[in-house]
């Protein structure tokens, strides 16, 4: 749309539709503060000078923020509707988000894809939703679709697509697969984003040549310098489980400051209501040294640029009017949200109302969990004397390969002695047989059983406990529920939430949602479970690209190797 009739506004001839006066304007270009009003019109900024409008807001004092962007996240993760989602960010200031839906996509392909972007188009902020590139994350997993090249091809003819989401698979990429380059090449005119933890030299060198353009893998200073050294943005991300924003920021300087950026990726219900989102983020960065206008920049306009993200992430003459105003900047309490110059939130309360309850839904997402018939004996460990065994790093979503040579006359029951668990993932799309059977160290289970039907990024079941009995009920239970998290113990269920879209979200209120996490994760600690997120942890320790050995439907996978490898040494 043409900005040729607001000019009269621009030249102070007309009034503008809305003029903010007596406030702090923020300057993320020049990382300054400007006293004067701030005009708009058309749901667009006209500019700042001295200006008057149809309606004028005295801010007293208060500063103007461009609203806040997350450039990467899932927003599965949240376990709630994207409406109920939409109700908690926007009124923490975050208007825009990039989101890669690629854990509806494992469940339920071209149609969870579909879903998300009507129920995400209907809302005030700007939704820009990824083609998933790992569906699945590789040919070695089994879930429940495939979006390869010719199928990429077709949903972005016939739907709007920001770009390709995260290509996980680093290492096809590198070696050249036909598979995920033929997606790249269909992908290669939109933005492209990466997913490259711990890649140097000329690892990182070959996987810049796909064209991916950032990264929310990196952990280390070190790391990130070399991203940047070879023009990668690198997204800091402060996760549920993984955070990277203290360990990046010394990497960060006046010099390479606009090629960071941040990204949420994955946040849980809990967390979004007790920390927030973006904002949580930038008050972080502040609070550990960073200038309080260079942290919202990276929140806002250094994000846009990243993206690709034309007139959004500053407050300038043609850009959105997207805007916060923010109380001061060391509490940073969002107290008014406008979205193209309309006010959507107030004293962290939405303002909109939506009707997403109207829309189709469809059987591929709501009745997704379909598994064989169980025994208790897959559960059981088969005979031997060496197992190769997964072992918890603290903090962390890798895991190390150990063997565990059992003692003479061991019996099953007293893997919890050592610290060792069972685990187990049951494919839960087609009915099949296929069970991976392994053994995990340093979860901290000493009874009882957790099923999820979180398990990325396929999201088969995946169990863990001390005893078959515990494990088989507590996966039927998921069945039944049609997906959710399940613990059981002694032979009954003990708490469960249900999570019956694709597995994956719940259709209650965050408030609830929160809840029922809290009271579940207090079981688990009750069962001998010290972990800060037990349910995410177990959820990562299916995906098979993430060092260095995990556990598929189809048994351990040696994730550095590329292959399966046996539970059974000798």
């Amino acid at each position: 749309m043409s900005n040729k009739n607001i000019l009269p506004v621009a030249l102070g001839k007309e009034k503008a539709d809305l003029v903010f006066k007596n406030g702090k304007i923020m300057d993320v270009f020049n990382e300054e503060i400007i006293l004067k009003d701030l005009a708009v019109s058309k749901g667009v900024i006209v500019g700042f000078g001295n200006y008057s409008g149809k309606k004028e807001i005295d801010l007293k004092g208060q500063y103007i923020s461009p609203a806040f962007i997350d450039a990467h996240l899932h927003l599965e993760s949240a376990m709630v509707s994207i409406e109920e989602f939409a109700k908690v960010v926007i009124p923490l200031g975050t208007l825009t988000i990039v989101a890669d839906p690629h854990e509806i996509a494992n469940v339920a392909g071209e149609t969870g894809i579909e879903y998300f972007l009507k129920l995400g188009n209907k809302l005030p902020w700007n939704f820009n939703l990824m083609v998933p590139s790992c569906v699945p994350v590789t040919p070695f997993d089994a879930g429940g679709a495939i979006l390869d090249a010719e199928k990429i091809k077709q949903l972005i003819t016939e739907n709007t697509f920001f770009g390709l989401g995260e290509v996980m698979d680093y290492k096809g990429v590198i070696s050249g697969r036909k598979y995920i380059w033929d997606k790249l090449e269909v992908m290669k005119d939109y933005f492209i984003d990466g997913h490259a933890p711990n890649l140097t030299g000329e690892a990182l060198n070959a996987y810049l040549l796909a064209g991916i353009k950032a990264d929310h893998e990196t952990t280390t200073s070190h790391e990130a310098l070399e991203k940047v050294s070879k023009g990668m943005f690198v997204m800091v991300r402060e996760g549920s489980v993984t955070r990277d924003l203290e360990s990046l920021l010394p990497a960060i300087n006046d010099k390479n400051a606009s090629y960071f950026l941040f990204a949420t990726d994955d946040r849980h219900p809990e967390d979004l209501i007790n920390e927030g989102h973006i904002n949580f983020i930038v008050k972080k960065a502040i609070k550990l040294g960073m200038n309080p206008i260079k942290a919202i920049k990276l929140a806002t306009i250094n994000a846009a640029r990243a993206l690709g993200l034309n007139k959004l992430g500053a407050l300038a003459p043609g850009y959105k009017a997207d805007l916060l105003v923010i109380d001061d900047l060391k509490d940073l309490n969002i107290k008014q949200v406008y979205k193209d110059g309309k006010l959507v939130a107030k004293n962290g309360q939405f303002l909109f109302e939506t009707q997403l309850d109207s829309l189709e839904k469809p059987e591929k997402i709501f009745h997704s969990v379909n598994i064989v018939q169980l025994k208790e004996e897959v559960f059981k460990i088969p005979k031997g004397k060496k197992f190769r065994i997964m072992t918890l790093q603290k903090d962390k979503i890798v895991t190390k390969m150990e063997v565990f040579t059992l003692p003479d006359d061991f019996e099953e029951s007293e893997f919890t002695r050592y610290n060792i668990n069972k685990i187990a993932v049951v494919e839960r799309f087609k009915r099949s047989n296929n069970i991976g059977l392994g053994l995990i160290k340093g979860f901290g289970l000493k009874s009882g059983a957790i099923a999820s039907s979180i398990a990325h990024d396929s999201h088969n079941i995946i169990v863990l406990g001390t005893n078959s009995i515990d494990m088989k009920i507590a996966v039927e239970k998921i069945e039944a529920l049609q997906g959710g998290i399940v613990v059981t113990n002694n032979g009954k269920v003990i708490d469960f939430i249900a999570l019956p879209v694709a597995g994956l979200i719940s259709t209650e209120p965050i408030s609830i949602v929160s809840e029922k996490l809290r009271n579940l994760k207090s079981i688990v600690n009750s069962l001998g479970v010290e972990l800060a997120s037990p349910f995410m942890t177990l959820a990562f320790m299916g995906l098979p690209v993430i060092p260095e050995i995990k556990i598929t439907c189809r048994g351990l996978y040696d994730v550095d190797n590329n292959c399966f490898v046996s539970l059974v040494l000798e």
